[in-house]
């Protein structure tokens, strides 16, 4: 694009561009675009990936934090009547100001390493509006959103996902394709939420159990167990006690967490 040599990646954003046509068509392939989807594009960058989904779909909202970018967008998308930009951050974005209908938005976006973790709660806090998201992710933060108690990646993130999301790694990305270069390699992540409604005291329950277990992961459950649970309560509990935290699975936390709402 004959005007990105204008434009500086920041660092403070954490801005990794993509440019290779080979790849982004095979990202927007990877999401299945139909026409009649409606999208919210978290840093739509130079809009390489937001002009391949503006071209599929019914609509595109993309929300930028970089004024500098605004004007280069607006003046690519000036005859798209089904793109609208947002000069705002995500995290500050109301999902319900763009919809009131539940399950009708799709999300995409090349986000920004050091707010993986905000954006994705973000995405948990507006997950009654969300179809489905499609993240570029660090290939480590996407590990350990997949992983389970049999790999070496698995722990609180990964619990969480999965009682939430159905996750998939689509594509691992080598970090010669971004401008600049990151440091890591990436990968494309598919996230569904599962849940039609979250249950909030559930949820509060549950990363209360994790924070509590991987606090000392590298001990066995029945120490910290023995000092949140009284004797009887301990005995209502399944489980093998020799294990530590990152061996028990996803059901195995949500009873604990059933546990710990009885405790009060």
């Amino acid at each position: 694009m004959k005007n990105f040599n204008r434009i500086y990646p920041k660092k403070r954003f954490g801005q990794n561009f993509l440019e290779d046509q080979i790849l982004l068509d095979e990202l927007a392939n990877l999401m299945q675009i139909e026409n009649y989807d409606r999208f919210v594009e978290i840093g739509p960058g130079t809009g390489n990936l937001t002009q391949l989904i503006v071209d599929r779909s019914d609509f595109c909202t993309s929300i930028e934090i970089d004024k500098n970018l605004i004007s280069l967008l607006e003046k690519k998308f000036i005859k798209k009547d089904n793109f609208k930009l947002i000069n705002q951050s995500i995290l500050n974005f109301n999902l319900s100001s763009i919809t009131k209908e539940r399950k009708s938005i799709r999300l995409a976006g090349n986000l920004p390493y050091n707010l993986s973790s905000p954006i994705l709660e973000w995405c948990i806090q507006n997950s009654e509006f969300i179809i489905d998201m499609h993240f570029m992710l660090q290939k480590e933060f996407a590990e350990r959103c997949v992983g389970d108690e049999n790999s070496n990646s698995y722990g609180k993130l990964s619990v969480i996902c999965d009682y939430l999301f159905e996750v998939q790694v689509l594509k691992n990305v080598d970090k010669s394709f971004f401008k600049p270069p990151p440091k890591v390699d990436s990968s494309f992540v598919k996230f569904k939420p599962k849940k039609e409604f979250l249950d909030q005291d559930e949820f509060t329950n549950l990363k209360k159990i994790l924070n509590y277990l991987f606090s000392a992961k590298r001990k066995k459950i029945k120490k910290t167990l023995a000092k949140i649970f009284n004797e009887n309560e301990i005995q209502k509990i399944n489980l093998d006690f020799d294990l530590r935290p990152d061996q028990l699975n996803t059901q195995n936390f949500l009873e604990l967490s059933k546990l710990l709402n009885d405790h009060g």
